[in-house]
């Protein structure tokens, strides 16, 4: 029932904002979602202390122990345009926006900032999940189901530094995805990773803790990668299991994490890690309405496949990161954005 009250006082809050605001200072708040998120956070943990069933610890307790949280019905997304046909822009509409602000009341209460990165998608806060039309890599990948993987996986994890560049930004805490369409029902996946790692042998866990793998960047931030960077970045000798505090973090991606020593024990490790996900599998249902926030340590994610069609009334998801910024160093964000990470 935590969830369930949660979503209650978010709902609420973020209507009540709305109906106060007019589009134009809308779109405005939407451009510092950190000041957004700072001005909602008080309310909605007022909303929550006068209903007297669940306080915002028992919400963030719950985010770092559940693999994700999925708020049903926690915004009405009314008329739509048609179903776009590229991850950028997102048409602001009523429909839209209610999501997106929703969606960051949600992250910061989660002490969490809605960010994004300079080198995906040009750095846009929120993106379109949607089929791409056309020939390449990246429209057939729009269509496909996405084994488990977390995202920014080339990233450091919160509370480490990457070992060559410490401009680099950590990798988001959650991965909140917005549903506005999804008349196939095409679940989104997610994979506990403490049911992973029960599911496979001591010594090959401790494995997956040596740095003993190379890690590249996902498809969706190579380009601007070799914009910013001059190059992917790709981190050698780089372990994918830490101990951070009481909780195991993961990072991973089945198509850019590969054991430096394809014949070694690293690799047996990664086989057993990826039959593992496939054996753990849970799928949420997500309607419209709905938003979801995996957790991006202790969860991975992916989805089944969505089909060809594309545009008019099909599939469209919103997606945005959500990390806890508070120990950010200045060289790690853009001047001049609120919410843009390096690279």
């Amino acid at each position: 029932m935590v969830i369930a009250h949660f979503c209650t006082a978010v709902r609420a809050v973020v209507r009540d904002w709305m109906g106060a605001q007019s589009e134009p200072q809308i779109r405005e708040a939407l451009e510092n979602p950190v000041a957004l998120g700072a001005q909602l956070l008080p309310v909605i943990q007022a909303k929550l202390s006068a209903a007297g069933a669940t306080t915002l610890a028992e919400v963030l307790e719950h985010a770092w122990t559940a693999p994700a949280l999925h708020l049903r019905s926690v915004f009405e997304p009314g008329a739509l345009p048609p179903t776009p046909e590229d991850f950028t822009p997102v048409p602001v509409c009523p429909g839209t926006a209610v999501a997106m602000v929703t969606a960051i009341a949600a992250l910061a209460a989660l002490n969490s900032a809605t960010i994004s990165y300079g080198s995906e998608n040009d750095g846009h806060l929120f993106v379109n999940l949607v089929v791409i039309p056309g020939e390449g890599d990246i429209p057939q990948k729009s269509t496909r189901g996405m084994q488990g993987h977390t995202d920014g996986v080339s990233f450091p994890l919160r509370g480490y530094r990457d070992p060559d560049d410490a401009r680099i930004a950590p990798s988001p805490d959650f991965v909140g995805l917005c549903c506005l369409r999804n008349p196939e029902g095409v679940p989104t996946t997610v994979m506990p990773l403490s049911a992973v790692l029960e599911e496979m042998p001591a010594h090959l866990v401790q494995e997956l803790r040596e740095p003993n793998y190379v890690i590249g960047s996902q498809r969706t931030f190579e380009e601007g990668m070799i914009e910013i960077l001059g190059d992917e970045l790709t981190l050698d000798e780089a372990r994918l299991l830490f101990r951070v505090g009481d909780a195991e973090w993961i990072r991973f991606s089945h198509r850019t994490t590969d054991p430096v020593d394809k014949e070694s024990s690293a690799q047996k490790a990664m086989d057993a890690f990826q039959d593992a996900c496939r054996n753990c599998v849970q799928d949420i249902a997500l309607s419209p309405g709905d938003i979801v926030l995996v957790n991006n340590r202790i969860a991975l994610h992916g989805r089944s496949p969505v089909g060809t069609a594309y545009g008019g009334e099909t599939r469209w998801l919103l997606r945005t990161y959500g990390l806890d910024t508070t120990e950010l160093a200045a060289e790690q964000r853009y001047l001049g954005s609120p919410f843009k990470l390096f690279p």
